[in-house]
């Protein structure tokens, strides 16, 4: 993985931080993408995987909780 690839990945992370934490405590549906400002935002927690995916724009974020 490149250095620019990672700093993505990391400010991907800082954008869908509030998001994810709301996500993680059970509050999956009524977000709007930070990015686009206008899409609604499809979210799924199953307790170990995690995906956020913007139905408008397409940004998205996947991760896995430990």
């Amino acid at each position: 993985m490149h250095e620019d690839d990672r700093e993505q990945d990391v400010d991907a992370l800082k954008t869908f931080e509030p998001i994810i934490q709301e996500v993680i405590a059970g509050r999956t549906e009524g977000h709007k993408c930070p990015f686009c400002r206008e899409g609604d935002l499809e979210c799924t927690f199953d307790g170990l995987n995690l995906k956020i995916v913007c139905k408008n724009c397409g940004k998205f974020f996947e991760g896995m909780l430990a």
